[in-house]
């Protein structure tokens, strides 16, 4: 997917018309990193961005990665000012057009009222019936339902008709228990294990369809040596890679998604599950990596790279009461008033909290964090990490629910 050597190396704009390769994804996505070199805070939008500001990323992109699709970004919101059309490849640096000035970017070809599937992300209709074959009484939600006893349908549901989304039924309440997902169809049986047993249901919400999502992303390599060695086989066996620097996509090296055990020898290395540094990372020091945790985490990375010295985690002064999913913070850098959330608030004004936050810390899950009450306005997905600053969302955030 990467661009040869020479076009690396030719000024950003010069090679603009070289890079319109046709995405091959399903669904067109542009990942913005806050530093080049694809270091720093990443947003990985899927479709339509007027405002990327509205998002905590205004002005912040140092470089690039389109993964599929052709996209047009411009340096003011509203897809106004000097705009460009990427193409599909890596954008290590960007010039001095768009470096720390995107503002908007959208799909060639996609306007506000024609946004693609991600406009469905978080929508979804379910019809549940009390008696097999579509018949007796029913009821249609729109929204999760944690019990369903509040909906005088606790343990009777017997078929079901799925218009929109994917649903998961439960056979306890709060989405616990046996659970069964079903996509958009029709299901006159509901089957052993879940016929006049459901307690719950819940929408399902793929991170990977969502319109836009955070990560924390990594520290950029520091200028000591670092030296590693990745091996196919358990006990530093099989075939090597030999790493002295980034390795933006492993499959360039035939080794993705095929390492079992890695030797450290000098430095820091930062290992991630997806291209170009993004999605779940870990850091590892000198030493030898060959447990069970780490051979399940790096058989399935696919890039790694120097890290540095390690970065102390960005903590709250105090832990977090127990079974916190998400904290937030009044004041950047986790200080003032803060609230801990281990499930979905629809308005944040009841615990006080409402347009007040400024910093985040997602502990456990993935979270979508929205402007305005019942999860709507300007939302945005945040993975596992700690946010410092949450840039055109702080003071906004008014609902949060856990989505993974």
């Amino acid at each position: 997917m990467g661009l040869s050597t020479s076009l690396r190396r030719a000024p950003m704009l010069a090679c603009l018309a070289a890079l319109s390769l046709a995405g091959a994804a399903q669904a067109a996505e542009l990942t913005l990193f806050e530093n080049p070199n694809f270091g720093g805070v990443q947003v990985t939008l899927r479709g339509y961005t007027p405002n990327v500001a509205r998002v905590g990323f205004g002005d912040r992109t140092s470089s690039v990665v389109v993964d599929s699709g052709r996209w047009e970004v411009c340096t003011d919101a509203d897809f106004k000012g000097k705009c460009v059309i990427l193409g599909r490849g890596e954008y290590p640096t960007l010039d001095r057009t768009l470096n720390d000035n995107i503002s908007s970017a959208r799909e060639v070809g996609t306007y506000g009222d024609r946004r693609g599937s991600y406009n469905d992300w978080g929508r979804g209709t379910i019809q549940l019936f009390s008696r097999p074959g579509f018949a007796g009484r029913n009821v249609t939600l729109e929204a999760d339902s944690a019990a369903l006893s509040g909906n005088n349908f606790d343990d009777r549901a017997s078929s079901l008709v799925v218009t929109r989304g994917t649903w998961e039924l439960c056979a306890d309440p709060g989405f616990r228990g046996g659970c069964r997902t079903y996509p958009p169809g029709r299901y006159a049986d509901l089957g052993y294990g879940m016929a006049r047993e459901a307690s719950s249901v819940r929408l399902i919400r793929p991170t990977r369809d969502a319109p836009v999502v955070i990560s924390p992303g990594q520290p950029l390599p520091g200028d000591g040596p670092a030296r590693a060695i990745l091996y196919s086989e358990p006990d530093l066996r099989g075939m090597s890679l030999a790493l002295s620097g980034p390795v933006n996509d492993l499959a360039r090296s035939d080794f993705d998604d095929l390492a079992a055990s890695l030797i450290v020898e000098s430095g820091t290395w930062i290992a991630c599950r997806d291209t170009y540094f993004r999605g779940e990372c870990r850091t590892y020091g000198p030493g030898r990596y060959d447990n069970n945790e780490t051979r399940n985490f790096l058989s399935r990375i696919s890039s790694i790279r120097p890290g540095g010295g390690v970065v102390p985690p960005q903590v709250p002064p105090a832990p977090p009461p127990r079974d916190t999913g998400v904290e937030l913070f009044a004041d950047a850098n986790f200080r003032g008033d803060r609230v801990a959330v281990d499930g979905p608030i629809a308005d944040l004004t009841r615990a006080n909290f409402n347009d007040r936050a400024e910093s985040v810390i997602v502990h456990v899950g993935t979270w979508e964090i929205c402007s305005d009450a019942g999860f709507n306005g300007s939302c945005a997905v945040f993975a596992p990490g700690s946010y410092a600053r949450i840039g055109g969302l702080a003071r906004q955030v008014s609902s949060l629910r856990r989505v993974r």
